[in-house]
This record gives C-alpha cells, structure tokens and sequence, in this order.
C-alpha cells in the first residue's frame, strides 16, 4: 500500500513540476490581436491633462513608457517618427478628498480637525491608433484608478506622500492597460 501511494506523489509531483507555475511573460505569447505582433513600432503621444493638477500627464506618460519597454513586444520610437502604432491617452479628472479625520484635542476645544487619511482617483482614456491611417483600433473610456494614504501630521511630507501615491497610480495604471492591450481585449 505504502508503494504505490509513493508513486502516485511521485506521480503527482512530476505533473505539477512539468506543467509549470501558470505566469507567463505576455510579450512572449502568441497574440491574436493585429496590434501586438513581435518588433513593431510604437509610439507614444504625450498625454492631455484636462485635470487642474500640474504634471500628472508627465507622469502617466513615463509610466506607461517604462512598461512598453519593459514588456512588450513593440520597439519604441520617439515624438515624431514615424511608427506602427500611436498611442495617444488624456487625463480627465482628478480628484483628492479627505475620508478619514483626526478630531481636535482636549486641550483646545476650538481646534478643528484634520484630515488623516486621503483618498486620491484619476480617471483616464486611453486610444490606439493606427501609424498609418489614423484610425482608432482600441479605446478605452473612463479607466479609473484610485489610492489612499495615512497624512502624516508633520505637513512638510504632505506633498511628498501624494507625490508618491501618484507615482503608484501612474505605475498601476499602465500596467493595466498594457495588460489590457496585450491580452487582446476590446
């Protein structure tokens, strides 16, 4: 009885070792969609900021650039060369709001409260475009993504927690919709 329970492990072990972990690189995939073939150009549009905060375009285009060349199957070219694709994106709203407070303390009853947790959303679309003719093949409408962070009291490092929340949404952002665009979902 021992023996053969042995070899069914033995068995089964074999099995799972042989059938891999599950996780595949997707810029070494076969793809059906037209877009994501092996060594084709890409290039990447600067993105439109509709939103009142300053700099979130640069940063959602450089996230998105990190991942293009990182995992994909494109080679990347710069502004104004000519390329296979476009991929052009805007940055429709952004919007930071306090949802958790910290209510003044004993000691003065005036004091108002603060805010000790922040919420930040980014709502983006997103187009990919034919190089050669213009014409939108993909579209993706209203992505939104969002994060939060503990404020800290001390405000000298209020900045630099949203800064680095941001960096996490660009970086989120990116990831799925490359993810998105290499899988062939439209």
């Amino acid at each position: 009885m021992k023996r053969s329970s042995a070899g069914g492990a033995l068995l089964l072990s074999w099995l799972l070792l042989s059938s891999g972990c599950g996780y595949h690189r997707l810029d070494r995939q076969q793809r059906s969609a037209a877009w994501a073939k092996q060594g084709e150009t890409i290039r990447l549009a600067r993105f439109r900021n509709l939103t009142p905060r300053l700099g979130l375009e640069d940063r959602f285009t450089k996230a998105l650039e990190n991942r293009v060349v990182a995992a994909s199957p494109w080679r990347l070219v710069a502004q104004g060369e000519p390329s296979r694709w476009v991929l052009q994106g805007t940055l429709e709203e952004y919007r930071s709001r306090p949802i958790g407070l910290s209510l003044g303390n004993d000691k003065n009853r005036a004091s108002a409260g603060t805010a000790s947790r922040v919420e930040v959303v980014v709502v983006a679309s997103v187009e990919l475009l034919d190089g050669q003719t213009g014409v939108s093949v993909l579209s993706r409408r209203g992505l939104t993504f969002s994060n939060q962070y503990r404020v800290d009291q001390n405000f000298a490092s209020f900045d630099s927690r949203e800064l680095q929340v941001l960096e996490n949404l660009a970086d989120d952002f990116a990831e799925s919709f490359l993810t998105q665009l290499l899988e062939g979902v439209d």
